[in-house]
């Protein structure tokens, strides 16, 4: 398989980019209430194991869609949810270096 460029792409990179394009697009759909049900599901499977990847991807996801519809009702607690993000991000680096 090879991207547009003619460079090979990564099968599981890829993978995991079409996973994480469904997960964010089933949390766009979630009235306030689910998205919260959901986010409570993914603190106990955090909970419940180590932190890998996919468990941090998911959580960046739920996190941009509270910021989203946080933004619109709040700018100060989508500020908060995206400053919590960045963190995130910034660990995920360092525990990947």
């Amino acid at each position: 398989m090879t991207g547009e460029n003619g460079n090979l792409v990564n099968l599981e990179d890829w993978k995991n980019h079409k996973k994480d394009c469904s997960f964010s697009d089933y949390l766009k759909v979630l009235n306030f209430d689910d998205l919260v049900n959901e986010s409570n599901a993914l603190i106990n499977e955090i909970k419940g194991q180590t932190s890998g990847q996919d468990l941090i991807s998911k959580t960046k996801l739920i996190m941009n869609e509270f910021s989203k519809r946080l933004e619109k009702e709040s700018k100060y607690l989508a500020d908060s949810v995206f400053e919590m993000k960045k963190n995130l991000d910034n660990q995920n680096k360092k525990d990947q270096n």
